[in-house]
């Protein structure tokens, strides 16, 4: 492997062996706060320019982003869907808030960008707002079942009653139960596009087994095979169910 390679499969292994990676949302060594300074201090501001430098910096530096390769499949997931309400739940450092809100034509479309991490929600406000995207995202800090009423306000001035589009890119142990709290409370609904990533590297068997199996008369699923994210060596995988 080229020295950049080894360099980031390193910075990605640490990161996985992080134990504040699950309980704080980083990887414990400040990437996330070097990246926001990276992207401050050459990106221009415009979305374009900031996805780039995000990407540039993950090449030496690993980030769990949805990256360049899975992101054409957002792309074209989102011009097929032409969503005016999307919920994002695990925003990281923006990226993906990014790359969706700046796909949003519709008048008053919203991205909704939810994030455990009061460190990470900072930083994905100052990525955004460098991206000059901050009226077209709201981030919200916390987690979907202590922030439901938050996330239903905003929806509904919105005038929607159900999200378009949800991004689904956090634990991915909470990939069902938070879709089935959506469901409950009304918030998904037919037409709703859900995109999970990282559904091959680490996987979320028991949101799969209900998309694809127990529930799959429920769906329009497809799974696309694609690349782990900035690691183009290893296999992942998104998962595309439009509710019926």
């Amino acid at each position: 492997m080229a020295p950049e390679v080894l360099t980031r499969t390193w910075t990605f292994l640490t990161a996985m062996a992080s134990s504040t990676l699950r309980s704080q949302g980083q990887a414990g060594d400040g990437r996330e706060k070097e990246l926001l300074q990276h992207v401050l201090a050459v990106a221009e501001k415009n979305p374009q320019s900031v996805l780039k430098a995000i990407d540039q910096y993950a090449q030496r530096s690993w980030l769990m982003n949805i990256g360049e390769d899975k992101g054409l499949i957002l792309d074209q997931t989102l011009s097929d869907r032409k969503p005016k309400s999307v919920l994002e739940i695990g925003a990281y450092v923006g990226y993906s808030a990014v790359r969706i809100s700046s796909q949003l034509d519709q008048p008053g479309a919203k991205v909704i960008s939810l994030e455990m991490s009061a460190e990470n929600a900072s930083i994905t406000r100052q990525v955004v707002a460098h991206a000059g995207l901050s009226d077209k995202v709201d981030v919200v800090e916390g987690i979907l079942k202590d922030k439901l009423e938050d996330v239903t306000r905003l929806l509904h001035e919105l005038d929607c009653k159900t999200f378009d589009f949800v991004f689904l890119d956090h634990d991915k142990e909470f990939y069902l139960s938070d879709f089935l709290i959506l469901k409950e409370h009304g918030l998904v609904g037919k037409g709703t596009v859900l995109f999970a990533d990282n559904m091959k590297i680490p996987g979320s068997p028991i949101y799969r087994e209900y998309v694809m199996k127990t529930h799959v008369d429920d769906f329009d699923t497809v799974e696309h095979k694609t690349r782990f994210e900035y690691l183009r060596w290893l296999p992942d995988s998104v998962v595309i169910s439009t509710c019926k």
